[in-house]
């Protein structure tokens, strides 16, 4: 296998010129299959080494799938869409059977989430296929969710896509704890500075809860008996690394769940503050923090949400 290069290592991470990888270290359509199951539009082509930034201030794409880095979250409801991301990419590199490096937050760069490095083959698991095939079909369902039981052989597969990652998950189907997180939900909801609410709603974006019965946004008891489920991820410790991991953690699963024909949707109001998230995670028995909160249900597909070409947000310089 290519020897890939030391992503902490370089003084300026942005600039990937002087990389060991050769332009033949991944084949370039293969390269730009990753990306557009990442959900991003391909236009121009992925670097063997790519370094994937955010606009600051950019609210066009709320949720992002290529992208790997720009602006470190400072907790997890900052830039969530990013680490998910983040394990998009991932996914679509193993599954197209091509070797990936990983460095989370190298080189302590304040704007930096990650940065991957791509060379050399590796022979994908089936599970890592089904999950790269499942990747165009996942869409955040907001809207009335069928309700039924999770198979057990589905609740024990959503558990298998954290093993090795350093997060936990929690599926919730009780209705006392449901209840219980569903109160949780509605207090951060409530909670949730004025200011803050009208700003989300001049920017026309989406309530921080989903879509009740009624047509109107799920509060109060109407949260838990929305969701079907409840999907929470947690993490023994709560620093920028553990937010990385859980967020990469989340997506395997969602992804996980798709390929099983179920949906699902963020609840990231509750996860915006330390105490939140420990709250959370006593909630399901965890003695470390929630990093993810989401509902899982049946559901129905829905057109995409439009992406922001490629060539707008990656780092297109080839390695010499």
């Amino acid at each position: 296998m290519m020897q890939l290069p030391d992503l902490d290592r370089d003084a300026d991470p942005w600039t990937l010129a002087g990389s060991a990888l050769t332009p033949e270290a991944a084949a370039r359509a293969h390269r730009a299959g990753a990306a557009h199951r990442a959900d991003r539009p391909v236009a121009g082509q992925l670097p063997a080494v790519a370094v994937v930034r955010r606009r600051r201030g950019d609210r066009a794409v709320p949720r992002p799938g290529a992208r790997v880095g720009r602006r470190r979250p400072r907790r997890p409801g900052d830039g969530a869409g990013l680490r998910r991301g983040a394990g998009a990419l991932r996914v679509a590199l193993r599954a197209l059977g091509l070797a990936e490096q990983t460095a989370l937050l190298p080189g302590g760069h304040p704007d930096l989430l990650a940065r991957v490095a791509v060379g050399g083959r590796a022979s994908p698991l089936p599970e890592e296929q089904w999950l790269y095939q499942a990747a165009p079909k996942r869409r955040t369902f907001r809207a009335v969710m069928a309700h039924g039981p999770l198979s057990r052989a589905l609740s024990k597969r959503l558990g298998a896509m954290v093993d090795g990652t350093g997060a936990e998950l929690h599926v919730v189907e009780d209705m006392a704890r449901k209840r219980a997180i569903g109160a949780a939900v509605e207090a951060a909801i409530a909670g949730e500075p004025s200011a803050r609410a009208a700003a989300r709603a001049a920017a026309g974006e989406a309530g921080v809860s989903f879509e009740g019965p009624d047509g109107a946004e799920a509060r109060g008891p109407a949260i838990a008996d929305g969701a079907p489920a409840f999907v929470i991820v947690t993490t023994a410790a709560d620093e920028p690394a553990e937010w990385l991991r859980a967020g990469q953690a989340l997506m395997r699963v969602l992804l996980r769940a798709r390929v099983d024909h179920a949906w699902g949707s963020f609840l990231h109001l509750p996860l915006t503050e330390a105490a939140g998230r420990k709250q959370l995670a006593s909630l399901v028995g965890a003695r470390g923090h929630a990093q993810a909160l989401a509902r899982l249900g049946g559901g129905a597909d829905s057109p995409p949400t439009p992406r922001r070409p490629l060539s707008e947000v990656l780092l297109s310089q080839r390695p010499r």
